[in-house]
């Protein structure tokens, strides 16, 4: 091109047309647009209105179409040397008016990294895009509308009232600017300045008027007094549906705070929201049964503290167990959450917020949800009333329903055991080396039957059946078979008890007396120099302790616990006699079934007698005494005997039914059956009674042991196994 281009606008289009004509095709000419649709560029050009033609440009460069705008416009352009050397095409597919034509070719320019900033007068200047705002463009102060729009570059100062400079500036403003604009923000002024093409310029200016206004409140704000149900609980309950199910509808317009002093709910939404909101606040605040209770449980047979112990225990292992399972529940999410970040995913899919809800579903699913059936709530708690023996319990329906089977079942009445038991002490020989060598019997094994039983001949035990039947053993009552004879012997029956103990309780049968025992003595420091001694009491006899185990098939296990205590000798203590105790003891676990007879033996003990000899008269003559006296020493054996005889007792019919068994063999059970009638003794100690003779029977027999106590000596304890009678 060339200056002949410059002087003729006209013959310049239409040469270009000529040139490339090989590169257009054939178009169909439309009709001039009016002029009123084109804005007037800045600078003006003459004759805007001026037709120019068909323009089509192929491969042309930013220089050529740098001196068609001076052509046009009238202006000079200067240019940089280091402008892109762009290859530019175009089709106007059409004649242009020169305005239209100034537009394009500028436009073309700017789309290319190439701007115009006006100088002012006749010159412009051509610069790189990224490099404009060095060539300091000219700053518009006021409005950019007044201006016709144009790709020059300006600067322009936003000033904003309402909206927020630097949010503004990325969310609204940035989207809007062209490649190589540039924006700087001033926080504290809240101003913004922006350097682009004046017709981008020009669309902000717009947005920003429509934009900085007063922001008209599109949600209503409501206050909700909550009845029945807590401000926060509600709260929670509105924001989960927010995030949850009605996400799409509520979530970013819609707000809740709860106000605990007044219980209320302070509700920001949309007014369409509201019906849906209001509707969930009416249904789920409404007087409801409470979800927890408390119930007083009576025990008839248990301690209500170890069934408080029981319990407990049971409620803690179920917890131990939920926690467990929740950290194990954790765990594999957290392991399948690792597996499914190492590949990519889809987008929206496995997002942290989503990988959260996950874990929590996890979480409840495996610690409460699906097992809450079978636990109990974090809310139960229980104390026992040991006043009334009952169970104060608190918790929800399913707590106290849980709570109440299990009491039915821990607080049952336990059967009971009568244990029959004969204490004798046997006399030993010297061919005898157990106790039980004196009592005669002889087995039948056709039968199973014991015969012939004496328990010694003379002065100690007679068994009045003499005959035990190991296969009906209730045929057999142990204590009314033994009777004490008048003479003595080598057996003595010393006493026959009977105790009723519960299963898995501890029995005692004390045979003892007790004897004073000094256990500190203090003296005074004064002219008496008196003595102050403490004295306790303490058994020293026969003390037998036995804990009963009763199986379902009747089978009862025995722990027997076996003291004896006698005085074997004295000892002075600050001229006090104090008996000295000799102790035999022995611990045995037995298995019988129910009316079997079990014998525990082998406790004996050595004696040793002094005795003396003389003859009467001569033996008292002082200094001849001597020749008619004699002293001889005299070593015995005792053992003691323990027969022990356990019936189980299943329910109180059963106990009735022996107590009227025993009430059959009694002496006095007319008297006794009397009594039980009237309640009253009457004349049960009148004539014809064998209640007396028996007490004095007894007096006698104590006159007759105090007049020839046993010899006293250092015991020498020997256990010895028990012996059990029974079929197996």
């Amino acid at each position: 091109m060339n200056s002949t281009f410059r002087t003729f606008p006209l013959f310049i289009s239409l040469l270009l047309a000529f040139v490339t004509i090989s590169h257009a095709q054939d178009e169909r000419i439309e009709p001039a647009r009016p002029s009123s649709e084109i804005v007037p560029l800045e600078p003006e050009v003459d004759n805007p209105d001026e037709m120019v033609g068909l323009i089509v440009l192929s491969d042309e460069t930013a220089l050529q179409v740098l001196d068609m705008l001076e052509q046009m416009t009238g202006k000079i352009i200067l240019r940089r040397q280091d402008i892109a050397a762009v290859k530019i095409n175009f089709n106007s597919r059409g004649p242009l008016t020169k305005s239209e034509a100034v537009l394009a070719l500028e436009s073309l320019l700017s789309l290319n990294s190439i701007m115009l900033t006006d100088m002012g007068g006749r010159f412009m200047k051509a610069v790189p895009a990224t490099s404009v705002n060095s060539h300091v463009p000219e700053m518009i102060i006021g409005s950019t509308l007044d201006r016709p729009a144009s790709q020059q570059i300006y600067a322009k100062l936003f000033k904003f009232d309402y909206l927020q400079a630097e949010a503004t500036s990325g969310t609204t403003v940035q989207p809007l600017l062209s490649q190589n604009s540039s924006v700087v923000v001033f926080p504290k002024s809240n101003a913004m300045l922006i350097t682009d093409a004046l017709i981008n310029l020009q669309r902000i200016e717009r947005l920003v008027m429509e934009m900085d206004k007063p922001q008209v409140i599109r949600e209503e704000i409501k206050f909700i007094k909550l009845n029945f149900i807590q401000a926060s609980e509600m709260q929670q309950r509105i924001e989960s549906l927010i995030s949850g199910p009605l996400k799409s509808y509520l979530e970013g317009n819609t707000s809740v705070a709860a106000d605990e002093r007044t219980n209320q709910l302070i509700l920001i939404t949309h007014p369409g929201n509201l019906d849906v909101i209001m509707n969930v606040i009416e249904s789920v605040d409404v007087d409801a049964a409470p979800l927890t209770a408390s119930e007083v449980f009576p025990l008839r047979q248990a301690k209500a503290a170890e069934v408080v112990s029981i319990i407990d225990e049971i409620i803690s292992g179920q917890k131990e167990g939920t926690e467990e399972d929740t950290k194990v529940a954790i765990e594999k999410n957290k392991g399948a959450n690792q597996d499914n970040t190492q590949g990519p995913l889809p987008e929206g899919v496995g997002t942290p917020q989503q990988t959260v809800i996950n874990t929590k579903t996890v979480t409840t699913e495996n610690g409460s949800s699906s097992n809450s059936s079978l636990q109990f709530s974090n809310f139960v708690g229980l104390s026992a009333d040991e006043r009334t023996n009952a169970i104060v319990a608190y918790g929800t329906h399913n707590d106290l329903e849980t709570l109440k089977e299990l009491i039915d079942k821990i607080d049952r009445p336990l059967p009971q055991v009568l244990i029959e038991t004969v204490i004798s002490l046997v006399q030993l020989k010297d061919d005898n080396s157990f106790g039980i060598n004196s009592l005669s019997f002889a087995y039948d094994g056709s039968t199973n039957t014991f015969t012939d039983i004496a328990l010694g001949t003379v002065g100690g035990i007679s068994i009045t059946d003499g005959i035990i039947d190991l296969d009906n053993p209730e045929d057999f009552s142990l204590a009314a078979s033994i009777e004490p004879t008048n003479e003595d012997g080598d057996t003595k029956l010393l006493s026959a008890p009977s105790i009723v103990v519960s299963h898995n309780e501890e029995g005692t049968i004390n045979v003892s007396q007790s004897f004073p025992i000094i256990t500190s003595s203090t003296t005074f420091n004064d002219s008496n120099g008196n003595t102050n001694d403490s004295v306790e009491y303490r058994d020293i006899g026969i003390l037998l302790k036995v804990t009963p185990l009763i199986g379902a098939d009747g089978t009862v296990q025995m722990v027997i616990e076996q003291t004896i205590e006698n005085v074997v000798s004295e000892v002075e203590i600050n001229g006090n006699k104090q008996p000295i105790i000799g102790k035999r003891e022995a611990t045995s676990t037995v298995s019988v079934k129910d009316g079997q007879i079990v014998i525990l033996g082998g406790l004996q003990q050595n004696s040793r007698i002094n005795s003396n000899s003389y003859f009467p008269l001569l033996g008292s003559i002082p200094g001849i005494k001597k020749l008619f006296t004699g002293a001889s020493d005299k070593f015995e054996k005792t053992e003691v005997i323990i027969f022990v005889r356990p019936k189980v007792m299943q329910n109180p019919a059963e106990s009735d039914r022996i107590s009227r068994e025993y009430l059959e063999n009694v002496l006095e059970k007319a008297a006794i059956q009397k009594y039980m009638e009237n309640d009253s003794t009457g004349d049960i100690y009148l004539e014809d009674s064998k209640i007396e003779p028996m007490i004095e029977k007894r007096k006698q027999a104590e006159e007759a042991a105090k007049e020839n106590p046993l010899p006293i000596e250092e015991p020498e304890p020997k256990e010895r196994p028990f012996i059990r009678f029974g079929s197996y």
